[in-house]
Parts: structure tokens; sequence; C-alpha cells
């Protein structure tokens, strides 16, 4: 995508009602496609630091959509995602989704997954380990499990090829796009009781002024940080609420390559006693784990960070668990090449926050600010549509009542007056939690 715009072009047009999105991951696109679809007369500009290649975490995900989680907020958000991709050529695999366990209380667990996902009336089935290793013979052995859940409707999603469709889609009704690194914010003061604005884009080409224009931060890992709520209080911050989206760590890595398999592409497969899981690649296969202690890393230019050496540990211990576990690449390091394009372990950042939830909203402090942040791919477009629906609608009031359900629960203002340290170390607490009580997928 080349840019349309720059920015002194821009601070050149005369417009009373502008939308800038902020950020061009999967999250960023999906909101300029949707409220392309229906705003009438407004600009809407999107702003990335590349626009040629996602250099945040859309960029590095493993892909999966794994629609049940315990929250019946994310299975919601996943479903409808998995809708929109679904409609999107080349975009979503239903490859099916599959859990194992090897203990006691795991199959207890994987029994009353089976309930619930049964319940938010998705397909979910309590398998054999020899169906399990059918599956995925190359992966399982079926004398380590006791027990399988297959969800059929699950799948791997392929991100980049999302996000280039809604930019394509949106360019054609008129979104503009704009090439620049976003450094920061300019606000109005909070003198007499008033409620602060946005007054400009602050970023290294140059300030875009806004005036009453609305601003949408679409900027997953780098959220905390451009709005000056990283650390504990900033005085520069643009709001004054917390925003515990905590970027962290996370270890992947792939086989080297291999001829394409025959029959049907294996379901991605997750190991829920051991936090592991695995996926096939086509021309490879690819395995992460969350089996080590929450590591705050907070990123630089991509959502690639220098490797730990402790990850080797960390990536040798998970892949004991597969059956062509010796394939894998286990030892990392850090070179100028992009690991993920050639297929080499690295360290992945995304992010976290106290309740796994996104905060995705009106920022109530802040007049003009709104925030679609810390989504995970398995609830993209879902949580973009419904962000959307509410702009669009909030002039008429026409937002339902399960809309403003979810964006109640979604509030980024839902952590007000607790403080950042306690948020931040909660945060850091459900990165191990992601596949003890359900999961976003990545």
């Amino acid at each position: 995508m080349l840019p349309t715009l720059k920015i002194a072009d821009l601070n050149d047009i005369s417009s009373s009602q502008r939308i800038f999105i902020v950020g061009g991951g999967i999250v960023g696109a999906a909101l300029a496609f949707h409220l392309s679809q229906a705003k009438k007369g407004c600009q809407i500009v999107l702003i990335d630091k590349c626009l040629q290649k996602p250099l945040g975490s859309t960029g590095y995900a493993p892909g999966f959509v794994g629609q049940f989680n315990e929250s019946p907020i994310l299975t919601r958000l996943a479903k409808d995602t998995v809708s929109e991709y679904l409609t999107i050529p080349g975009g979503f695999n239903t490859v099916g989704g599959l859990e194992l366990s090897s203990t006691p209380s795991g199959v207890e667990t994987l029994y009353r997954r089976r309930e619930l996902a049964q319940a938010a009336g998705l397909p979910a089935e309590i398998i054999t380990p020899e169906t399990a290793a059918h599956l995925a013979p190359d992966f399982i052995d079926a004398e380590t499990v006791k027990l399988g859940l297959h969800f059929a409707s699950d799948g791997t999603a392929n991100a980049q090829v999302i996000t280039s469709y809604y930019f394509d889609q949106a360019r054609s009704r008129g979104v503009d796009f704009v090439e620049a690194s976003v450094t920061g914010f300019s606000t109005t003061d909070r003198n007499n009781g008033q409620v602060a604005q946005i007054a400009a884009i602050q970023t290294t080409e140059g300030d875009i002024y806004l005036q009453g224009s609305t601003v949408i931060l679409a900027t997953g890992i780098w959220t905390s940080s451009l709005t000056g709520t990283a650390a504990t209080g900033d005085k520069g911050s643009i709001t004054d609420l917390p925003i515990p989206i905590v970027p962290v760590a996370h270890p992947y890595t792939f086989t080297s390559p291999r001829p394409l398999r025959t029959g049907a592409p294996y379901p991605f497969v997750r190991w829920l006693d051991y936090h592991v899981y695995a996926r096939d690649h086509g021309d490879r296969d690819g395995l992460g784990s969350y089996d080590h202690a929450p590591l705050r890393l907070d990123p630089v230019d991509t959502a690639v960070g220098a490797w730990p050496t402790s990850f080797d540990q960390v990536l040798t211990k998970a892949t004991s668990l597969l059956k062509n576990g010796d394939q894998f690449q286990v030892h990392g390091n850090d070179t100028d090449s992009d690991p993920c394009a050639v297929k080499r372990p690295f360290n992945g950042i995304f992010s976290v926050t106290p309740d796994n939830l996104p905060l995705a909203g009106k920022v109530p402090d802040t007049a003009n600010l709104w925030m679609c942040a810390a989504i995970w791919v398995t609830t993209a477009a879902g949580t973009a549509k419904l962000v959307s629906r509410k702009i669009l609608g909030e002039a008429e009031n026409s937002s339902t009542s399960e809309d403003e359900r979810l964006l109640e629960a979604l509030s980024p203002a839902r952590f007000q007056g607790a403080g950042a340290e306690t948020l931040a170390s909660q945060a850091l607490g459900k990165y191990n939690d992601i596949y003890n009580r359900g999961t976003q997928g990545h």
C-alpha cells in the first residue's frame, strides 16, 4: 500500500469532520474498512510508519483463531471475527483446533470446555487419543495423550492477506493513507473542569493538526508508550486513566522446509497441560510456548525483540511433546535479518492486559480519543466492527443493547483507580493463563 497524502497536504485540507486511525495492522485496517462502508462526508485517514509491511504483531502472529474462550465476551468477538474473515478470499482456512491433555485434571478441563463451547453454539467434540493422532500424526503420539477436544470450525487466519484486503477496499472507498511514525500527541488543557482534546498528532514528518477530528488508537504493543501511561503516572499522558497494555516476549520457532503433506492440513494443536502449541504452515511446521515466566519487553521498531538465551531451553522442552520435535530449531540468535522471514526462532512481542480483554471504545476524559488496542488476530475484525458501529451510530444513538454491553466490558476506563504497578503485575500474570482458562489465539 502506497501513501495517498503527505502531512503538508493533509494540513492544507479543510475538513470539519475527520477520523484519524493511528496504526496500520489488522485492527487499523479493519477499522478503515468498516468505517468507510458507511461514513459519508467524512475524511478517514490511516497513519502508519510503514504501509508496505506490517511491523507490529500482525506481521508475526502464528494466526490461530480459536473461537471458544471461557470469557463470553471474547467468544462473541471471535465468532464475529471468523464471520468476517470467511468473506475474504484466502483470509481464513478452517483447519480446526485440537486441544490435548495427558492429566486427570486436564481431562476434566476438556469435558468442561466442551460443554461451555457447545452452549455458546460452537461445534466441540471429545475425541480419543487415536483419533487425535490421526488428525496430526507427525505431531501427536497417542500413547502420551489421554483425551482430545476438537473444535471443527476453528482455523488459521492469514493476517497479512486480510490486512491487505481491508486496505484495498478502504482505499477504493476514499480512505487516505499517510506514512509517518507517530511519536506522541498534544492536548488541550484540562482547565475549569473541561475535558481535554487531542489537538495534534506528532510525527517524525511533522504535526497533524486536528481541529475537532476523532482519533482512534489501533497501536497494539506501542499504545501505552504513545499515550504516556507506560510507567506510573507520566505527566505527559493524554489521559489520566491507566492504560495497562503490557508488551511481553514470546518464543516461536519452525522446522526446516519440507514437502507439502498430502491429505487434509493439520488442525492447530495445543497441549493445554504444558502451554505449548503447534501448527502446520504448509511448507514447514511452527511451534510456540507459554511455559516460562512472563517477560515484559518494550518494543522498539518492530514486534520482534532480542532473543533471551533462556528461550532455547523453553523451546527444547516444548519440542519434546511432539513426535517430530527433533525437527524444530530451538537455538535463537540476534542477527540483522528478519527471523520470521527466514523462518528461524524469534521473540514475538504481543500485548496482555489485567483481564485478557482488549481496550476498545471511547476514552472518557479525552473528548475526541478512542481506543482499539490489545487485540489479537482472533478478535480483530469483530472488535473493530463493534467500535466502528459505535462511532458511526453515535450521533443517532443507534447502538444496540448488546453492543453497549460489550463496550462496557471493553471500556478503556475500566481500570480507573487501580495502581499502574498492580495492573502491570496482573497483566503479566495473565500470560501463563492464556491456555489455562481459554485462549484468544493470535
